[in-house]
Parts: structure tokens; sequence; C-alpha cells
């Protein structure tokens, strides 16, 4: 689901909900809680469903409340006062509103990156050229990060030093609407299949652990497939995984849907 979509969407829903339980004469306290509850618990239910991530979840669960609070603010009657609300509430509803918003944003880049035309403006010497600005997670720089990397080139030349390639095709077919094949060819150095592997294909988001993923089935010599589709819209990497020559291999590359390329190799 589109993150403006479903934040925006379940603000105006909590509006509209608890406009409809202030014409069936709830009270105005019974009215917010109804209002703030109902999308609230929905969202989670399918959240569970289709994790999107801890920090949208949270955005979420902020924003409808958020809105009933203020509508519970503004409308509610005090027998013998006319309507006021403080400006302590109105200041802490308006700093959630703006909460809401601004890491709402930054939600919607890190996964999508900035729209074009914005990205042309902010990022220098920009124009006419194809940027790809999904946020790359959280990198160390440390001892840690130096070990990672040096790790990804000795398994590379591992590879190479067995003399196998690796092809990826059908990651330009993935998106979040519908599943895709994805399939993996796994030769040798004059061209004969490997056969009798057991490679394991996850998608996970970049600077997230991957999952241990699926195992891919053999349809013939060297060619394996499974059929997967991304959660969510945005930056993904794909990886393969299995053992060669008593090491576990491990092999990663950056997807995105809108602009992948026809096929990969390692």
């Amino acid at each position: 689901m589109n993150l403006l979509i479903s934040i925006f969407g379940g603000m105006l829903l909590t509006a509209l909900l608890y406009g409809a339980a202030r014409f069936i004469k709830l009270s105005n306290f019974w009215a917010a809680v109804a209002a703030a509850s109902l999308p609230s618990v929905a969202y989670l239910f399918y959240a569970v469903a289709n994790w999107p991530g801890l920090d949208v979840v949270t955005l979420h669960v902020i924003a409808f409340p958020t809105v009933a609070v203020l509508l519970f603010q503004l409308y509610e009657n005090k027998p013998g006062k006319a309507p006021h609300v403080h400006w302590v509430p109105k200041l802490l509803i308006a700093f959630f509103v703006v909460i809401t918003v601004v890491l709402g944003g930054f939600v919607y880049v890190a996964g999508n990156g900035l729209p074009p035309a914005l990205a042309e403006v902010l990022l220098p010497n920009a124009r006419g050229k194809t940027l790809h600005t999904g946020f790359a997670g959280v990198i160390e720089h440390g001892e840690e990060a130096a070990k990672s990397i040096a790790q990804q080139r000795n398994l590379e030349a591992r590879l190479a030093k067995l003399g196998w390639n690796i092809e990826v095709t059908g990651l330009e077919s993935l998106s979040h609407e519908r599943g895709s094949e994805v399939k993996v060819l796994l030769r040798q150095a004059d061209g004969t299949g490997v056969s009798g592997q057991r490679l394991r294909f996850a998608l996970t988001r970049p600077g997230q652990p991957a999952a241990e993923g699926q195992l891919m089935r053999e349809v013939g010599n060297g060619d394996y497939r499974s059929h997967v589709a991304l959660r969510a819209a945005g930056a993904w990497v794909a990886v393969i995984s299995f053992n060669a020559a008593g090491k576990h291999i491990v092999l990663e590359h950056a997807v995105d849907h809108d602009s992948a390329a026809h096929a990969h190799s390692w």
C-alpha cells in the first residue's frame, strides 16, 4: 500500500468516522475514541500481515489518534462556556501534525527516492540524468564495515576461482502489485550447468539483514527458478546464497523495479 495514501487516507477516514459517530449522537469523547481506534486497529492488522517496518507503523498509529484528539478539542462543549481550545493543546496538536508530515516525507523518500522534478532542483548537476535517490540503509564506517566489504570481495574471488558464472533474469519484472519468476543460471567456465545446488533467493531492504529466503527449484541443468514478489515499492536488494567448495556464498544485487536491467551477472 502506498505510504501517502495509507497515512492521509487514514487521517481522512478518522475525520469521517468522527463525523459519523457524532451524527448518531455519540458523545464527543466516545466519537473521538471510535475515530482513533478503528483505523489504528485496522492498520495494525494489515501491518502484521504485510509488515512495512516499525517506522512506518509508528507514523500511522501517531497520525490517526492525533486527528481524533484535534477534533475532540475543537468540538468539546462545556456547559455554560463557549467553545474554546487552550493554546497548549493547539501547540501539541500542531507539533504532532508537523512531525507526521515530515517523517512521512522522509519514509517516502527512503523507499521511493526523491520525485525527479524535486531531485533536479535539490541535487547538483542532476538535470537530464537518471537519478537513484532511494535510501541505501544505515552503513557503518568502522572495522566491521571493512570486514564486510572484504568478505564480499573474497566471495566474488572464490566464485571466480571456481570458474562459475551466475546470470539472473526476471528482476526487471518484479513489482509490489504482482509476482514474477526469477531465473538463475549457474554455469561453469565451459558453459555447462552446475546442477544439484541448493540455491536460496531472498529480497530485503537496503541496510537490513536478509532473511533465509526460499529454496529455488531446479528445472534444468543449472537452471534455477523461483516465483517472488516485492512486498512494497521502492529500493530492494536481491540476495542469492548457496554452498560451494565448502564455503557459504552470499551474493547481493540492488533491485529497482522501475529501472532494473534485463539481466545481472556475477
